[in-house]
């Protein structure tokens, strides 16, 4: 019955996108986050559901949809030469059997992801891409928070849609990351969306979402969801109007939530800051330390899954030697530099560095128009998502999954909008009768940019936007 229900919705979303091909996109978002095929295996076994939607994607594109693509820019570039850099390093891997294998899917991450610009142009398809993302995250973290409130939750067990402790769904650092990661992004629309404004019962979603990611991210028992809500809450309370009523709802979270979550969570949680006094983080630290080592004799990097060649003893408390051997990295900056050497560190850190460079270009040009302040405000979650991203990627192998890959797509989008608004092309939908009002017919004659955004009190603006 569940393989049924999902082959519908991935059929529907098929359907729509032969006549509307942007939706072929956004059903590839929804197969690669929400996984289909794995939260229901017989899925994967029935039909290969992640590469008939892409090749549907791009072909649809090519054929039919090549409006207006987005200019050149350095991200992009730099997008390409990460896949190429990735690519050459597992022609000289450690493993390549093993290294292959991840190249076949992280490759395929990096690039499609940066072909999303050309597919998403308008306001509308930009949002409708981000509700698609945010839905299919939120399918995995509300098992997560349920289970959590009921039963405390508990560490290296799966409560949500994947039975296995594998993907992001199933494993608990990397589900609390983007948990607290995807919060920028449901500011963002509870405050400018126009496909589900924040009336009526969406209020509440909004309102609820904070709470879920958070009972979820506990429950989990990871550490990474503690250090990802730390940057999550200092990133809030910043930008808040109203700091001491913001501070007070955050401690009265905190005290309603920890409780919930029982002794064995405050103990585990409490290692963070001693991490020699607990076997998972001392190891963590050692091969963090160990991959520094093999980097300076690899700076090339060792290729995919190149920490099976870590073997490190130590010395026990007891006098007897403790041997590790081939542990993971449990880190994006350690993945990346142990795998892709410190050139292929390098080329990740310009990506972020463009990427916020490019965001708060966005937000400098929109400021004080009310026109674009959707765009800045969009800029600005982009940019918050990816800084808790990369604090909880910090504690968790999780370089090539795909979230801050839509992240690093999206921004690109913007920039994109941006530029089209100053070249006076449309960003937003089109008024379904412009001649409907003499207000709404006027403004056919202004530049796009200059109508009005949803939400102004002009009820004869509502719905003055362009399609793009």
């Amino acid at each position: 019955m569940q393989a049924l229900f999902i082959l519908l919705v991935w059929s529907v979303l098929i359907a729509l996108g032969l006549s509307a091909p942007f939706v072929l996109g956004l059903a590839y978002i929804w197969v690669d986050l929400f996984r289909p095929q794995d939260v229901v295996p017989v899925v994967g076994q029935l039909i290969s559901i992640s590469m008939i939607t892409a090749v549907l994607a791009v072909g649809m594109y090519l054929v039919a949809d090549r409006r207006d693509p987005p200019r050149l820019g350095l991200l992009t570039v730099l997008m390409m030469v990460w896949a190429g850099w990735i690519t050459l390093t597992t022609t000289w891997a450690l493993f390549p059997q093993d290294a292959w294998w991840k190249w076949d899917w992280a490759f395929k991450t990096v690039v499609f992801t940066a072909l999303l610009p050309f597919v998403f142009r308008s306001r509308i398809q930009i949002e409708a891409a981000l509700m698609v993302l945010l839905c299919a995250v939120a399918a995995h973290v509300l098992p997560y928070s349920i289970k959590g409130l009921i039963s405390g939750g508990a560490y290296d067990r799966p409560l949500g849609l994947i039975a296995i402790n594998a993907h992001w769904g199933g494993e608990g650092s990397t589900l609390a990351t983007y948990a607290f990661a995807c919060l920028p992004l449901v500011a963002y629309l509870q405050r400018h969306s126009l496909i589900a404004p924040a009336t009526g019962i969406m209020r509440y979603v909004y309102m609820a979402a904070p709470l879920l990611a958070l009972a979820g991210s506990f429950a989990t028992f990871a550490r990474a969801a503690v250090i990802a809500c730390l940057v999550w809450a200092a990133l809030t309370w910043w930008q808040s109007r109203r700091k001491s009523l913001l501070a007070v709802a955050f401690v009265a979270a905190a005290i309603a939530i920890v409780p919930l979550m029982g002794e064995r969570w405050v103990a585990r949680i409490s290692t963070t800051l001693e991490p020699s006094q607990e076997e998972s983080a001392h190891t963590r630290l050692i091969v963090w330390g160990w991959t520094i080592d093999f980097a300076n004799q690899h700076p090339a990097g060792g290729g995919f899954n190149a920490y099976h060649a870590n073997f490190i003893v130590t010395p026990g408390p007891d006098g007897v030697d403790i041997i590790t051997e081939a542990r993971a990295f449990h880190s994006v900056y350690f993945e990346i530099l142990g795998e892709h050497g410190w050139i292929g560190l390098g080329i990740f850190a310009a990506l972020l560095a463009v990427m916020f460079f490019d965001m708060w270009r966005v937000r400098r040009a929109s400021r004080g128009d009310p026109e674009l302040e959707w765009l800045g405000d969009l800029a600005r979650a982009l940019s918050h998502a990816m800084l808790i991203f990369m604090a909880g990627g910090a504690f968790v192998g999780i370089a090539f999954y795909p979230l801050h890959y839509y992240l690093f797509a999206f921004a690109v989008c913007a920039r994109a909008a941006l530029q089209r608004a100053r070249r006076g092309v449309a960003v937003a939908p089109a008024a379904t009768d412009p001649g409907a009002d003499p207000a709404v017919a006027a403004s056919r004659h202004l530049p796009a940019w200059r109508i009005r955004a949803a939400g102004t009190k002009d009820p004869a603006r509502r719905t003055a936007h362009g399609q793009g």
